[in-house]
This record gives C-alpha cells, sequence and structure tokens, in this order.
C-alpha cells in the first residue's frame, strides 16, 4: 500500500485532537483548543517521523513524545496523572483500530502510526467539523470531568499565617469581587481556621449564612479593613453575602480574595471552590 506523508501526518494529528479532546472531557481539564490544536499537530509530525526515521519508533522516544504532546495540550500541572489519562485513552482507541484490521483485513494500525486510507478533502472536512463541534463541547471550558475534578494546590498567607489549600475548579462559582474584579475563593471553616488570627477565631464559631455583615462590624478596627462583603446567589436561596479577605500572598493560583463558607463544601477530598 502506497502511504503518502502529508495524508498520514493529518490523519494522525486529527486523531491526536480528538483522543485529546477525550482526556480533557473524561479528566476535567481546562481546555484551550489552540493548545490542543498544537499538540495535535506536534503528534502528526511525529507520526510522519516515525514513518521516515525508524529510530523515531523507540520506545523512550514515543513516552517523551506523549508527554510533550499533554504538556503542549494540558500544562505541566498534574502531568503525569494526565500522561495516564491519555495513554489510557490512546490504548483504548489504538485496540478498537486493531479490532477493526482483523475484521476488515486492512492494516490500519501499525507501529504507533494510524494509516487509514483517507483522502486529504475528507480529513479537512472533518478536522473543521471536529474543531466546531469542540468549540461546542468545550463552551466556557471543561473545568469538570467524568473521571476526575480538576483540582490546584494554592497556598495563602495571612496576617502571618500560611496554609495549602487544595481548591475545587466549580463551574458553578463565578464570584467575583465588584470592586477589583478579582476571583473569589470560596474556603471551608476548617481551611479558614488555619489561616485567620487568634483574635478572629469567634468568627468561625459564629458565622451563619444571614449574619456576615453584622460580624464583619465585631472584628477588631485594625483588621476591619481587611475583610469585605461578597454578594452571591446559591441553589435554594435567592441571594446572600460571604465574608471575604484579600490574602497577603497567593501561591499556584493567580491573585484572588478568599471568602469564608459558613459551611462545608465538599466531603474532604479539597477544601476549596475556585470558579
Amino acid at each position: 500500500m502506497i502511504v503518502y506523508v502529508d495524508e498520514l501526518a493529518a490523519l494522525n494529528a486529527l486523531v491526536d485532537y480528538c483522543l485529546l479532546a477525550v482526556t480533557a472531557q473524561l479528566g476535567g481539564l481546562p481546555v484551550r483548543r489552540g493548545r490542543l490544536a498544537l499538540a495535535a499537530l506536534l503528534g502528526g509530525v511525529y507520526a510522519a517521523g516515525m514513518l521516515l526515521f525508524e529510530d523515531a519508533a523507540w520506545l523512550p522516544i514515543r513516552l517523551a513524545s506523549c508527554m510533550c504532546l499533554v504538556w503542549v495540550a494540558f500544562g505541566r500541572q498534574n502531568l503525569l496523572r494526565r500522561l495516564a489519562l491519555f495513554a489510557g485513552v490512546s490504548f483504548g482507541f489504538a485496540g478498537g483500530i486493531l479490532l477493526a484490521s482483523e475484521f476488515s483485513g486492512q492494516t490500519l494500525y501499525r507501529a504507533g502510526v494510524y494509516r487509514i486510507a483517507v483522502p486529504l478533502r475528507t480529513l479537512a472536512l472533518a478536522a473543521a467539523t471536529g474543531w466546531a463541534v469542540s468549540g461546542l463541547l468545550f463552551r466556557g471550558s471543561a473545568k469538570h470531568g467524568l473521571l476526575q475534578k480538576d483540582t490546584r494546590k494554592i497556598t495563602l498567607s495571612f496576617c502571618g499565617k500560611e496554609t495549602l489549600v487544595t481548591a475545587l475548579f466549580d463551574t458553578g462559582n463565578e464570584l467575583l469581587d465588584p470592586a477589583t474584579g478579582l476571583p473569589v475563593l470560596i474556603l471551608e471553616p476548617t481551611a479558614a481556621e488555619r489561616l485567620l488570627p487568634p483574635e478572629l477565631s469567634w468568627l468561625l464559631q459564629e458565622l451563619r449564612a444571614d449574619n456576615a455583615p453584622a460580624l464583619l462590624t465585631r472584628i477588631p478596627s485594625g483588621l476591619r479593613m481587611r475583610f469585605r462583603l461578597v454578594a452571591y446567589r446559591a441553589l435554594g436561596r435567592e441571594s446572600g453575602l460571604l465574608l471575604a479577605f484579600r490574602p497577603d500572598e497567593v501561591r499556584g493560583s493567580p491573585p484572588l480574595l478568599a471568602a469564608i463558607s459558613p459551611n462545608r463544601v465538599s466531603n474532604g477530598r479539597y477544601d476549596a471552590l475556585i470558579g
């Protein structure tokens, strides 16, 4: 069978884009289609290289190329976990193609390269369709997945104390501080307790869903200027106010406000929500 390098590269780039898109959906990963497209393009170039250079199919090089694709598509955070998910998706798809090869009697996949005979015009149409569909699929960014929820480690400092929190990306959390435009991180009471100074320990004991304004007036004047109220809406409640403060330092995230939730926000696997 005659294999054209350009068609093979285009086909494998399209397959890689689909595999990366599925990985993003299953893993609940933040998605930028431009990064997915760049990673897929690199995958297509590598597939062509495997056809032209035998050494390119060496296992360590193949593993490095997969890691590069995942890094370009999703960034370096949780790289190994995302690489494992991408590998699982890829192996599953390759297994399906190999099964189809057995039934069809054609070589559709060999040595890590997809070799389905598809005209470039058809590939271009499929790529355009995939790009349009993925735009709808990832509208607003895929922050929640079917297999796991994406989290981020964020270090907060306030009044000489520091704590590390695990924040879950929550598509329902669209809180912004109207005065600064900063996003609002919602802290569990236990996480806030690790961060607030001792003179505010009473605050967490008395905080409820309806008394944040009253508690704000009782905060000592030296600290009161560090706090503010942030309006929010939640299911089953028309509106409310959260007591929030601006940390002295934030690492692992852009600048933000930290709001204290009067109730637990998780089952213990994370201790903050971020949009």
